[in-house]
């Protein structure tokens, strides 16, 4: 127990340590909200890896391995071919518009697009990510105080404050030069972590013998090396492609590449990223698979991976598990904060009641919303409402059914308009909302997972105001732009 406990906290303060340092280095907004548009491939990688795996992924994936098998599968197959996306495409096509406007946040990509209309394009889009964020982020507070309570031996309450101190405060002094950073140095500790995780845990499971343990898991049940099962059917498997439309749109993914020195430094992140994402990806299945050896009647409200980490990993081991879904969990929380309080104090602050707001006004109002962001998602994760897994994937179906349709058509078509991108994600969320509510009542598949009514509605709507409505000269220009 003394090691998990100085093991974590020296986690706990070096990943305040960085960010608190990063501060040292933050000279204006650019440094704030995009890192100075500087950094190299090896801290792209980094962030976009850490920032993309969550506690959802050691927790709520890793039990949904330990109970459908390998059909988990689908669900990262299709993530990293939304990551081949997401960089290779939208990356790129980010950094451009970045390269030749003040682009500074995930609403500035989209008005500076669609600039007729951008007050109303960046209205939308300030409502849209609190909604799908702050839930998200409550759960990974959760995930982290559960954690923190069991190794120091406090309450959760307790344990819930001090970690939402630590996440708040190092996010605040760093933006996202500081997130970056920290992001660096969580990546390695959670891809640590993860990775001493499956050999260990199958030697033991093998009472020493790692190709025994493999023979144990082999014998659990034929369905797990299937790639659909009774709980894992085929309108599951269908419905984890939403992946593919979810990730290249992700605000806290796109705004990473905001952060790139250039287009090339993107590119050369691209096949590490995927690489290091499906041996992460890889790892989760064995490990749910383990754990569900070695507990076969787990409890509701436990997971493997925590489990695995306290009582089979031993103490060094466990204890780099441990830090691992934290780090996993900091990440996402950091980088969660800052792109919903970066929106609100751009948007709804500086648009509506300080305009002329100079930039050390605009950093401390960057600052506060952040603080207040923090604060609420507190509040939240004390009453503990939150699941973890599905509550992921309805935060990415939503998102893909806003913002897919808008950001590929402007990229890809000089014909998408403001008033067509307008009606597309209004359309798209409302569309994915009702068929998920539906289905939810129900239990029903249709459309067979809500993104699929809304990409559906979303692109109808499109085409159709974009036909009605066509862009101004401006939009047409700004789309040559970027075409180079």
């Amino acid at each position: 127990m003394m090691i998990e406990t100085l093991v974590f906290s020296i986690f706990l303060l070096m990943s305040f340590f960085i960010g608190a340092l990063a501060a040292r280095s933050i000279s204006g907004i650019s440094d704030f909200f995009v890192a100075g548009a500087k950094m190299p491939w090896y801290f792209l990688t980094g962030t976009f890896v850490a920032s993309n795996v969550s506690a959802g992924l050691f927790l709520g994936a890793t039990n949904m391995a330990g109970k459908h098998g390998y059909a988990v599968y689908s669900s990262f197959f299709t993530t990293a071919i939304g990551y081949l996306i997401s960089i290779a495409v939208v990356g790129i096509f980010v950094r451009r518009l970045s390269k030749y406007y003040g682009v500074y946040d995930f609403a500035d990509i989209l008005a500076t697009r669609y600039v007729s209309h951008a007050k109303i394009i960046r209205a939308i889009t300030t409502v849209v990510l609190p909604i799908v964020y702050i839930p998200l982020l409550a759960a990974q507070f959760i995930a982290l105080a559960s954690i923190s309570e069991s190794i120091f031996g406090i309450t959760y309450g307790s344990s819930l404050l001090i970690i939402s101190c630590l996440i708040i405060a190092y996010t605040v002094l760093g933006g996202m030069l500081g997130v970056v950073w920290t992001d660096g140095f969580q990546f390695l500790v959670l891809l640590v972590g993860l990775l001493l995780a499956v050999p260990i845990a199958m030697n033991y499971a093998g009472g020493g013998n790692s190709d025994l343990g493999w023979y144990h898991i082999k014998q659990l049940s034929p369905e797990i090396f299937n790639w659909t099962n009774q709980g894992w059917s085929w309108q599951v498997v269908m419905g984890q492609f939403a992946w593919i439309f979810a990730a290249p749109v992700m605000p806290h993914l796109i705004t990473r590449f905001l952060t790139a020195k250039d287009e090339r430094q993107i590119l050369i992140a691209l096949p590490v990223s995927l690489t290091l994402g499906m041996v992460i990806f890889a790892s989760v299945i064995p490990l749910g698979l383990l754990g569900r050896l070695a507990y076969p009647d787990l409890g509701q409200g436990e997971y493997y991976y925590l489990a695995l980490a306290r009582s089979h990993l031993g103490p060094v081991f466990g204890s780099f598990a441990l830090a691992g879904i934290a780090a996993a969990a900091l990440s996402t929380c950091s980088t969660c904060l800052m792109i919903t309080g970066q929106s609100i104090s751009k948007e709804i602050y500086q648009k509506l009641f300080a305009p002329q707001a100079s930039e050390e006004h605009m950093l401390l109002a960057a600052r506060v919303t952040i603080t207040l962001i923090g604060i609420i998602t507190f509040a939240i994760a004390y009453i503990k409402l939150l699941s973890i897994f599905w509550l992921v994937v309805l935060s990415a179906s939503l998102l893909a059914s806003i913002f897919f349709i808008p950001i590929m058509a402007g990229f890809f078509s000089e014909r998408a308009s403001a008033k067509g991108a307008i009606a597309a994600a209004i359309a798209g969320g409302s569309a994915a909302l009702i068929v998920f509510i539906i289905n939810e009542a129900l239990g029903t598949y249709y459309f067979i997972n809500e993104l699929f009514a809304g990409l559906s509605a979303s692109a109808i709507c499109m085409l159709i105001f974009s036909y009605r409505y066509p862009p101004t000269d401006e939009e047409i220009s700004v789309y040559y732009k970027i075409r180079g």
